[in-house]
């Protein structure tokens, strides 16, 4: 019997730029020593995914997460912890941090998507027409806010 994906929104009520940043860092890095991977971070542009992939190396001091910007031209792409943007998705994630507007590749077989939504009402309004497509497909699917 196969496991329904576990589906977790993610709400920021008010939340700066960094410390956004910074609390998906915290999940990707607490994902990784739980032995989740690969793990696949989606973002809406390469230049959010650079940041991203910028800021996982400073976040902490004593943190390390092995992590690569996904190049879809290449078959390196090895890491645990992949960042891509809106066309290059893995194709055997077993869990998605999804920061992009739109939905994941849900045909693979994932533990978990977590959908992170800044408190932007066109963000918001994006997240509730996910929040009815995973329900239609029948994953579990809880929220939290992040305050």
């Amino acid at each position: 019997m196969q496991l329904k994906t576990n589906v977790l929104f993610h709400h920021f009520e008010s939340i700066e730029r960094k410390d956004f940043l910074v609390y998906v860092c915290k999940l990707i890095e607490k994902g990784y020593k739980q032995n989740i991977n690969p793990i696949f971070i989606k973002t809406n542009t390469q230049k959010q995914a650079e940041e991203l992939d910028k800021i996982l190396w400073t976040f902490r001091q004593e943190s390390y997460v092995p992590h690569a910007l996904v190049d879809k031209d290449k078959d390196n792409n090895t890491q645990p912890v992949q960042i891509g943007w809106v066309d290059n998705e893995i194709e055997d994630a077993e869990a998605i941090i999804n920061l992009s507007d739109g939905m994941p590749d849900t045909s693979n077989h994932l533990k978990k998507i977590h959908e992170i939504i800044e408190n932007i009402d066109e963000k918001k309004e994006k997240a509730r027409e996910r929040w009815k497509k995973y329900k239609s497909i029948g994953f579990n699917i809880k929220a939290y806010k992040v305050i």
